[in-house]
């Protein structure tokens, strides 16, 4: 899929390892020259379909001629099919074009959306240099849900590395650390118990392949004395980090109206734990496991949920060596993205997609879908602005 620009934004955002402008674009742009009108036959249909969610209005059958989205379910007179797979359209008497992927028989559906992302905040940076590839609403401020467990895991191999704890170091869950776990938010399928002994190691692996959030405390109890101590660190190194319009007030991301950050600032958090070979170590974990521990008497296996790492779903992306997902009401889908191939390594965030009923009926994840798109761009634009 080829991607066109229409507009530029700036966005500031201060940072520690990297500083770079935010370069917003409209519709997404693989080349900075502009593109030759686009060639293609048209076949002559006849009727009316609904628009989706997102249905993106062309004066050609070309993103690069983007005019403006319709609301969802507007009724659509369509004159021709083009074979590079636009509708052709009459709209206020005019002819149009609209993406095949965009009207349907079916109401209340979505769109694919050729010049935009179906997300709240969308990034995807180069690493090595840290430019910005492509932002849309990564200043936003947004609920990040478990991608809040890259800055936990950060701080735990900072404490790693300095001496302070090490992966073999024994821990008990405390009553404390418990206290404040809903029961939703463990994932294990035997969930940590008071007075249950795990070392350090088993820990981050609960905490990064499985999501567990009782993990998180424990951990933050290990580190700090008291999760609220550690939240403290956790704002401290956000700080630190230069990150904006950031406050966590868990080591989990479990929901809270006070907790938020942004694309650019969980961007910024990502690229500094991924200068730690630790943490790499444990992003990019598919399984793990614990043995039986003195209250628990097998071995708990689990998996990690990102579908990008798995070959067994249609999200699958082989490039990808690391991420964390998130989900919750508030904040939707989020996910954070590592992807290396050819020599080129490029980070993306997804914050605040959905579920989505598409034009032909299909379910689709569209923080998986979105953030295989943001992958495809950053690749191709990887040099983009070293021009």
């Amino acid at each position: 899929m080829k991607f066109y620009t229409r507009k530029k934004r700036l966005i500031k955002c201060t940072i520690t390892l990297f500083t770079a402008a935010l370069i917003s674009f409209g519709p997404l742009s693989t080349a900075i020259e502009a593109k030759a009108a686009a060639i293609y036959t048209v076949t002559p249909e006849s009727g009316v379909l609904l628009a989706g969610d997102g249905a993106e209005v062309f004066s050609d059958a070309d993103p690069a001629t983007y005019i403006s989205t319709l609301p969802v379910n507007t009724p659509v007179e369509v004159t021709g099919r083009t074979n590079n797979n636009f509708w052709q359209v009459t709209i206020d008497g005019q002819t149009r074009y609209i993406s095949q992927q965009a009207l349907s028989t079916i109401p209340n559906s979505t769109a694919y959306r050729l010049t935009s992302f179906d997300a709240a905040g969308a990034l995807v940076v180069n690493p090595t240099t840290g430019k910005i590839i492509y932002a849309q609403g990564a200043d936003a401020k947004l609920e990040p849900a478990s991608t809040t467990k890259i800055m936990t895991a950060l701080l735990v191999v900072e404490a790693i590395e300095s001496g302070q704890i090490t992966l073999d170091t024994p821990v008990a869950v405390s009553e404390t650390a418990l206290a404040t776990i809903p029961s939703d938010a463990s994932h294990l399928e035997q969930r940590l118990q008071v007075g249950e002994v795990l070392n350090v190691e088993q820990l981050m692996s609960a905490m990064m392949v499985s999501s567990d959030c009782a993990a998180c405390n424990v951990l933050a109890e290990a580190v700090a004395g008291s999760v609220s101590n550690f939240v403290n660190l956790m704002n401290q190194k956000a700080a630190q980090l230069g990150c904006v319009k950031t406050n966590f007030t868990n080591p989990s991301g479990y929901p809270d109206e006070n907790m938020y950050t942004n694309a650019a600032s969980l961007y910024v958090i990502t690229a500094n734990a991924m200068q730690h070979p630790l943490f790499n170590q444990f992003f990019g974990l598919t399984e793990g496991s614990i043995p039986a521990t003195n209250l628990c008497p097998v071995t708990r296996t689990f998996k990690n949920t990102d579908s990008l790492l798995d070959p067994a779903t249609p999200y699958y992306n082989p490039s990808v060596i690391g991420g964390k997902t998130g989900t919750a009401n508030r904040a939707g889908q989020c996910l954070v993205a590592v992807a290396a191939k050819e020599g080129k390594t490029v980070v993306s965030v997804i914050l605040g997609a959905r579920n989505r009923t598409m034009f032909d009926g299909s379910k689709v994840s569209m923080r998986y879908y979105e953030t295989n798109r943001l992958l495809d761009l950053g690749f191709a634009n990887y040099y983009l602005f070293d021009l």
